[in-house]
């Protein structure tokens, strides 16, 4: 396989996927709570890691690079996994090209997370080690906000120019000025909001097919599922999730119903069939 072939590999067939049963640890990376997140799991010996997995919600994108950094992981210490880089993911697949990765690399994320809970300087838990602020392309609000202090940015499009924060979605973008006025200690500046889509029952369950085919469906995938929409009444989507087990298809409808509040409206429900 050529190093751009084994990535896809990794992401079809993603190795050490799932809850690891009497974990010595882990460490989180964005939000469970708000359903975009990575969290990884290890088993430890003494100081050297003995095994490693890795749960995601909603961030499918970071699948392959995760299964790559497991394997990397096991057999390693702590101190020779947290001096992992990106570039020993890319050695590892035979020379892959660091363009193919994701921006940030939430399985290197997670691991480190996960050795600095096991050392005492992370808490444990649910909690948002490190909240995310631009989903599409992982970008932390603490990295956007130190952009904003450091560089004296001002408006919203030029914290956009300068961190690439708001150029998937964009629904991030309505965030910014919030982080923008506690670096000026001012009330927030409102943006203009964004030019919402066509209205109605019809364009609306156009909408949702769309997001449930771009969102929902690779991360169903990724467990071996299908997601698949019966009905709509103008206020709940009915969807039943087919192929995996209970604790993952109660998951992937929570991603569901999380996608559908932020991209459709607060007031939008899901229902199982």
């Amino acid at each position: 396989m050529t190093p751009a072939e084994l990535l896809d590999d990794h992401h079809r067939k993603p190795r050490n996927l799932g809850k690891l049963l009497n974990a010595s640890v882990s460490g989180d990376i964005g939000s469970i709570v708000a359903g975009d997140a990575l969290r990884f799991y290890l088993k430890i010996e003494g100081e050297r890691i003995t095994a490693a997995r890795f749960q995601v919600f909603n961030a499918g994108d970071q699948v392959a690079a995760a299964s790559v950094v497991t394997e990397l992981a096991v057999g390693r210490t702590l101190d020779e996994a947290l001096a992992l880089r990106p570039t020993d993911v890319c050695a590892h697949l035979g020379g892959l090209d660091p363009c193919e990765l994701p921006p940030q690399v939430w399985g290197l994320e997670g691991l480190r997370a996960a050795i600095a809970v096991q050392r005492g300087d992370l808490p444990e838990g649910d909690e948002d080690l490190d909240p995310v602020l631009c989903r599409c392309h992982g970008i932390p609000e603490e990295t956007v906000r130190q952009s904003i202090q450091v560089m004296g940015l001002e408006e919203v499009q030029a914290v956009v120019d300068a961190t690439g924060a708001g150029t998937g979605c964009g629904s991030c973008r309505s965030d910014i000025p919030r982080l923008i006025a506690e670096a000026k200690g001012a009330p927030p500046k409102q943006e203009a909001p964004r030019r919402a889509g066509p209205s109605g029952r019809i364009p609306t369950l156009m909408r949702i097919q769309k997001l449930v085919a771009e969102k929902v469906q690779p991360q169903a995938q990724v467990h071996g599922g299908t997601v698949e929409l019966w009905d709509f009444d103008g206020a709940n989507v009915v969807a039943s999730v087919k192929g995996v087990g209970d604790e993952q298809r109660r998951l992937i409808l929570g991603q569901l119903e999380t996608v559908l509040k932020a991209e459709i409206g607060p007031a939008i429900g899901v229902r199982e069939r």
